[in-house]
């Protein structure tokens, strides 16, 4: 083996072990000193008792031996980190065998009580006062027992020689000096960290950043106090140490102090208390106050440090202002709000005042949307979030669900709101998705009267120009037979230009009819459809019998809701229009009744006749103003127009099917009760 590793084994038995602890690196280290300062001072005295040829197996000098085992014993537990057993081993061990050596030796002579003094001395600094004041008190107890039996004779003592006196009391004085170097080192080491302590205390104190004063507790006197008090309060420390804060206006008044300090002397420690500090220049500062009962110099006093929460108040505030104002505004938005993770699990809700959520918030919070709503709800949510928290862009979709009151249409827009998490924001849009299909049909409606307005200002543009025109002419001819004098010509002109005024007396009359469609209308009724088809027919009574027409109505049919003399009027048109195109039939006939009922429930009545029919070519142009197939035949051409806008204006539609020589059918829908 090395010596190198001769020295570093016998270093590593003798040197203690290290600790993070520094305290527990103290003890062990003071320990270590004393074991192994006992160990060469009984080493000392065993090389001193065999120079004076005293038997090693001698009783002293076996005791000597069992205090060195003992101390070698102590040595090994050092090693392990055993501190305060170890050091009640090693004081009690050795005093026991100090006890037993003046016991068995010279009594309270023996040079062993001295030891014992030691060893109360080693046990101070090991133990700690309480144990050393047990420890002084057993000491005295055996001195004065040992005493007491020397006294009456029942004790032996033994006498040994001036040299193991002497030597024994030279390890003991070696001992002593030993613990007494110890002791004053610790003293030393104590007070010169007590000075760091107060030093690094006192900067503390002044540098620190938070506001920290010290007074007195009965009087209320200020001690001391550091500069972020002073800025804090406002004071001058010049004037306000030696003086108490109710001078200063820090206490409302004496009862407050008084009450303030009861409670401080009965819990040592007050903390998270508010006070504020408002200064003489009007500053106010909100504090977090903490008190704790404290000595100097064995006067009470109280350490009070404050800890500015002016800011922070403030920010609490506008925070409550800022939330109390979100709140206003979640309340006065019409949408509920829900919040959702990444696995569409919802998490929280916010009711609206206008809408009911389907179920009650305990019914779906903590749960997933897939569990709790419809899949038209729960498919396009949990594909808008994904597709929200991939994009950061908002996802809307539509959908449509059953209520008390009919069904509903609401509209989810989906926003994100975090990594995993998203907002989604309801809205019911029925009143807007009804008011967007009515504008739709607004506009249609207005389209188609636009279209139909284009086309009544073409025809009536073009039908009223052919009688002027015709006036114009015949007012030329009737000049020139006026100056010839052709009496029989002039009447003829004068003629022309009457019956052209007639004609568009007649085109006039039947545009003002037209016009008034929808706008002059008699109160609606219901009626039955076979009362309103006779009445028409005693209309058109002379025409029917004079072409020797068979009309047949069908039996049972269902009333309609509508202006009575207006549906008559649409009955009258195409019974009178059937009339006026039978041609050569030799069979004419007429036939009235129910064809079916139309999708939207409306019966689709019918009025056929066999005459000459319409080409499909025709069969839109029929109902235009103003458009007749043959310019030959009497009448207009506005009375299909007129049927056509009666029965539009009462919710129904008209239409055709003909073919040439094959008859003609029009079909038309009507109501049967008052539309919404």
């Amino acid at each position: 083996m090395k010596r190198s590793e001769v020295i570093e084994r016998i270093l590593k038995f003798v040197m203690p072990p290290h600790f993070d602890d520094p305290e527990k690196n103290r003890q062990i280290q003071l320990l270590n000193f004393i074991a192994w300062s006992g160990v060469l001072i009984l080493i000392f005295l065993i090389i001193t008792h065999v120079v004076q040829s005293i038997n090693l197996l001698n009783s002293t000098n076996l005791i000597l031996e069992a205090l060195l085992l003992v101390i070698l014993i102590v040595s090994r537990f050092i090693q392990r980190g055993q501190i305060r057993w170890t050091g009640v081993f090693l004081v009690l061990s050795s005093w026991l065998v100090l006890v037993y050596e003046a016991w068995i030796g010279a009594g309270v002579s023996d040079p062993a009580v001295a030891g014992e003094l030691v060893i109360v001395l080693m046990c101070g600094l090991l133990l700690g006062w309480q144990a050393t004041v047990g420890l002084s008190f057993l000491s005295i107890l055996c001195l004065w027992v040992m005493a007491i039996l020397e006294g009456r004779g029942v004790l032996r003592v033994a006498t040994d020689s001036i040299y193991s006196i002497t030597g024994d009391l030279t390890a003991a004085f070696l001992l002593a000096s030993v613990l007494m170097y110890l002791l004053m080192s610790s003293l030393q080491n104590y007070m010169k960290a007590l000075r760091v302590s107060e030093e690094r205390f006192r900067k503390f104190f002044h540098a620190s950043p938070l506001p920290i004063a010290i007074c007195t507790l009965d009087d209320g006197y200020f001690v001391e106090a550091n500069d972020a008090f002073w800025n804090l309060s406002g004071l001058d420390p010049e004037q306000a140490i030696g003086h108490t804060p109710l001078e200063f206006g820090l206490w409302k008044n004496g009862e407050e102090r008084s009450q303030f300090v009861k409670e401080l002397k009965e819990k040592h420690a007050l903390q998270n208390m508010e006070y504020r500090f408002v200064s003489q220049t009007g500053a106010v500062h909100d504090t977090l106050a903490y008190y704790e009962l404290i000595h100097l110099e064995n006067q009470a006093c109280i350490l009070a440090t404050f800890y500015d929460i002016t800011e922070e108040k403030r920010a609490q505030e506008e925070f409550h202002k800022t939330e109390a104002r979100n709140r206003a505004l979640l309340n006065a938005i019409p949408d509920m709000i829900f919040e959702l993770d990444r696995d569409g699990i919802f998490i929280n809700f916010f009711k609206s005042e206008e809408i009911n959520p389907a179920l009650a918030p305990n019914e779906f919070l903590g749960r997933n949307i897939r569990e709790v709503m419809p899949e038209i709800i729960s498919s396009p949510t949990l594909f808008g979030i994904e597709r929200t928290l991939l994009t950061n862009q908002t996802y809307a979709f539509e959908y449509q669900l059953p209520g008390k009151d009919g069904a509903h249409d609401y509209e989810s827009r989906l926003i994100a709101s975090g990594e995993d998490h998203v907002l989604g924001i309801v809205r019911d849009i029925t009143v807007r998705k009804w008011a967007e299909t009515e504008r739709e049909a607004l506009i249609n409606e207005l389209e188609a009267k636009n279209a139909e307005l284009e086309r009544f200002t073409y025809t009536v543009s073009h039908d009223l120009k052919s009688p002027l025109i015709t006036i114009k002419g015949f007012l030329g001819f009737l000049r020139g037979d006026a100056e010839k004098g052709d009496v029989q010509r002039l009447e003829k002109d004068i003629k022309r230009i009457s019956d052209a005024s007639d004609k568009m007396q007649v085109l006039l009359n039947e545009l003002l009819e037209l016009s008034r469609i929808g706008r002059l209308v008699n109160p609606s009724e219901n009626i039955p459809f076979e009362v309103l088809a006779n009445e028409a027919i005693e209309l058109v009574q002379g025409r029917i019998q004079a072409r020797g027409i068979q009309v047949e109505i069908q039996p049972n049919l269902p009333s309609v809701y509508g202006d009575r003399p207006r549906l008559v009027e649409v009955l009258q048109n195409l019974i009178d229009n059937a009339a006026k195109f039978m041609g050569n039939q030799p069979n004419p006939r007429i036939e009235m009744g129910l064809h079916d009922y139309a999708e939207d429930g409306k019966p689709t009545f019918f009025v056929r006749d066999n005459g000459i029919g319409i080409a499909p070519e025709f069969h839109d142009r029929i109902f235009g103003l103003f458009n007749k197939l043959d310019a030959q035949t009497e009448g207009t051409g506005a009375g299909l127009a007129i049927v056509k806008r009666i029965i539009e204006v009462h919710g129904g539609r008209i239409w055709i099917e003909s073919g040439v020589g094959k008859g003609t059918t029009f079909l038309f829908t009507l109501p049967q009760k008052s539309k919404s």
